[in-house]
């Protein structure tokens, strides 16, 4: 009995607590399940609120009814004044007659807003936190109440029960009320990060890389642009627990695996025709590799060969002379020019690696390891892998992002327990995952990455994608995106095709995109409970120094030429080279 009174003494309270949540609206007009309008007291809340209306519904078994409270997200506020007509307003305006000295308002100002429901829980917050869908009607009259920051608080961490939470910012109309997303459901289930430029893209990736960081989960950053390089100058004061690695691209030859080069030449070039890929086959039979030995100098000596055979002078060639007279000249000529178009890049690479250990010769950058032979040093728990492409041209960087993520997702799909789950994040991911009306002949990443995001969830492999122009991503793969962090959009087609993605944005929310200020937005997805209007922690302490806007005009101002000339003279005339042979030499 005194537990049953107990019980009840609790309840009241609760109950007691909600009702004398300050009231700051009556319901009007038709109000249903789904959303419902109400008359704002002035200056008493703002778009993206979260309100609750106490009320009745019925019992589960019809014998009488029970007390929820309904929650719900303010979508919009309209403002009007009903003692205002347009024929007054029309009549000041042409007779300059100032409002004060007329018999007309201006002090009987409504404000409107509207509503979305967003489901309810039972009166006791402070027990019970699941948050079920509305079944009832909202009651009109009903008085429309504002939560305290603790109840809010609650409301959100139902969503996250047995997650880690990985705190992003706070929301937009209240900065008491912080916003954290389920680490579990980012990890495996993969994040869009959308935004124009300078709507705060990188500032949200930071708040979700610092997050993994700071529980140790292994990460490996795409990085185009050298924005993720304050990481690596950072580390001591900031994550002292976590190793910061720098890698640029190069690519080696393992122990019997010369699979590598025919790798690089379908990726590289248009492939080859099945002669071709025999006369391949025998050339790269005719010429052993060293473990360690890069695949540039392994290719001179591939195309050496490769050049006899199409001389027809294979005599000598190790016994295999007559086999190798068998392939015709202008086979042999083009599995040679596939090599050597594979050659050049690769020279152009290491010539942009040089000029990189020379323009950043402050960090400590090191040469990729090879993810096949030892993913171990890329991805391991409190470890942060950057791969820095800033540079290379888009094939190249493509090849390298579709070369690393195979041998890593290999690995993790394989279960062989060399690595374990880990998170990448893929800058610019327009540029790896393009749509079909870009183009995606030379981008070798786009099916790697698709591949991993449709099967990563399985073997631990997350992504975490992030652009300025969300409408040149492959719909497939943003598709898969389980959550989504939208800022700041203002192009009407990058608009238009959120909307189409993602299928639970309020057309309300669509509208505010562009008037979003940086780092505002509306997060999405399994990661939270509800759609929610954030506003992303800025981490200042997590800025480098070669972050934020350069100035041009004192660059040009001080400019003067360096000793790197020769260099890149080299390179320009390697660049001249290739921008050639697609026309010279692809099939």
């Amino acid at each position: 009995m005194a537990e049953v009174t107990k019980q009840v003494s609790t309840k009241v309270v609760a109950e007691r607590k909600t009702e004398e949540w300050p009231a700051i609206g009556t319901i009007v007009g038709d109000a249903s399940t789904g959303e419902f309008t109400f008359i704002l007291k002035s200056f008493k809340s703002r778009v993206g609120d979260i309100v609750a209306v106490p009320m009745e519904v019925p019992n589960d078994d019809y014998s009488g009814s029970q007390r929820i409270i309904a929650w719900g997200r303010v979508l919009s506020i309209s403002r009007y004044n009903p003692f205002f007509p347009y024929e007054s307003a029309q009549e000041l305006t042409q007779s300059g007659i100032p409002l004060q000295d007329t018999v007309l308002s201006e002090s009987r100002d409504q404000l409107e807003s509207k509503v979305l429901v967003l489901g309810f829980t039972t009166a006791d917050i402070q027990q019970n936190l699941d948050l079920y869908p509305l079944t009832y009607p909202i009651p009109p009259a009903a008085a429309v109440r504002y939560p305290p920051a603790a109840a809010i608080r609650k409301l959100l961490a139902g969503g996250l029960g047995g997650m880690t939470p990985l705190s992003i910012g706070t929301l937009i109309a209240r900065g008491d009320v912080p916003i954290e997303i389920a680490a579990q459901r980012i990890a495996s289930r993969h994040l869009a990060i959308l935004a124009m430029t300078g709507g705060g893209k990188t500032v949200a990736a930071r708040r979700v890389i610092r997050g993994f960081i700071e529980v140790g989960y292994p990460l490996v950053i795409l990085d185009p642009h050298g924005d993720y390089l304050g990481l690596w100058e950072k580390q001591k004061a900031l994550f002292p627990k976590t190793a910061v690695r720098l890698f640029y691209p190069h690519i080696v030859m393992t122990h019997g695996n010369k699979e590598i080069v025919k790798i690089l030449i379908s990726k590289m070039t248009q492939g080859l025709t099945e002669p071709q890929q025999e006369c391949l086959n025998w050339v790269l039979s005719a010429v052993e590799s060293k473990p360690g030995q890069p695949v540039v100098n392994y290719i001179d000596l591939l195309m050496v060969i490769a050049g006899k055979l199409a001389s027809k002078n294979a005599d000598g060639i190790e016994g295999m002379a007559e086999k190798g007279k068998s392939f015709t000249g202008p086979t042999a000529r083009a599995v040679r020019r596939s090599l050597e178009i594979v050659r050049d890049r690769l020279n152009k690479m290491e010539v942009s690696n040089s000029r990189l250990r020379q323009i950043l010769s402050d960090l400590r950058f090191e040469e990729l390891p090879d993810p096949e032979a030892h993913p171990e040093a890329l991805v391991r728990p409190q470890q942060v892998s950057i791969l820095y492409l800033g540079g290379y041209d888009h094939l190249t960087q493509s090849t390298i992002v579709s070369l690393l993520m195979e041998s890593l997702f290999s690995h993790r799909a394989e279960l062989d327990g060399r690595i374990p789950p880990f998170l990448t994040i893929v800058e610019e991911a327009h540029n790896f995952i393009p749509s079909s009306k870009e183009g995606i002949a030379d981008t070798p990443s786009l099916d790697t990455l698709l591949k991993v995001i449709t099967e990563g969830r399985k073997f631990g492999v997350g992504l975490v994608l992030i652009t300025q122009r969300p409408s040149r991503v492959d719909e497939t793969v943003l598709s898969q995106c389980n959550t989504f962090l939208v800022l700041r959009l203002v192009n009407p087609r990058d608009q238009s095709y959120v909307r189409a993605v993602m299928e639970n944005l309020p057309e309300s929310d669509a509208s505010r995109l562009p008037g979003f200020g940086p780092g505002q937005g509306i997060i999405s997805g399994q990661a939270v409970r509800f759609p929610l209007q954030v506003k992303i922690k800025f981490d200042e302490d997590m800025v480098g120094t070669r972050t934020g806007d350069e100035d041009f005009l004192k660059q040009a101002k001080d400019w003067k030429p360096d000793s790197r000339e020769p260099t890149r003279a080299k390179a320009e005339a390697l660049g001249k080279k290739l921008a050639e042979m697609p026309r010279r030499g692809r099939r």
